[in-house]
């Protein structure tokens, strides 16, 4: 897109963000949606693309030295139980993040507590719901942030559980 007129820019990013990002999104193929959707975003409100990219660059060895930190904290209260899992964590795409902010009404970062999050892959149902009770036990959940797509699962046949809890520094997470 770089090497085209700013109006076709506009014109296939907009198209990209309707048509393609959700139907990577439907496709199960998430980092191609996120990818997309930055790079729309970019194209279309690049004033709010280069802030972004600018305030998180700022915290970004902060982010990496947070998740890794969460990381290790949940896996060894998830040892302590007795659950066996995968826990990984990363920093929400710009997009998600200006999404957040569009939907709040938010002029600032700060005023966006959860641009990372992390993902807990278990083998079955059980240590599912298990691995949400030691979140629960561990970290304050936060009402009406909790998702159940294990017991209604989204049209794609997507399964989890999603919450939103105060993390170890008192931001959401």
């Amino acid at each position: 897109l770089d090497f085209l007129p700013e109006k076709k820019q506009k014109l296939i990013a907009q198209e990209t963000l309707d048509i393609y990002s959700p139907l990577a999104g439907r496709l199960g193929i998430h980092w191609v949606k996120a990818e997309l959707e930055d790079l729309c975003l970019r194209y279309l409100k690049p004033e709010v693309y280069y802030k972004l990219a600018q305030l998180i660059a700022k915290k970004k060895s902060e982010r990496e030295k947070y998740i890794e930190q969460v990381i290790k904290n949940i896996e060894e209260n998830l040892k302590e139980y007795g659950i066996k899992g995968s826990v990984t964590g990363r920093p929400k795409h710009f997009y998600s993040i200006y999404k957040k902010m569009e939907q709040r009404n938010a002029n600032d970062l700060d005023d966006i507590h959860d641009i990372v999050a992390f993902r807990i892959i278990l083998d079955n149902i059980t240590e599912c719901y298990k691995a949400l009770g030691v979140i629960h036990a561990t970290y304050k959940p936060i009402p009406g942030r909790f998702k159940d797509y294990i017991a209604m699962p989204k049209p794609n046949n997507y399964q989890s559980l999603h919450t939103t809890v105060i993390g170890p520094y008192g931001e959401r997470m």
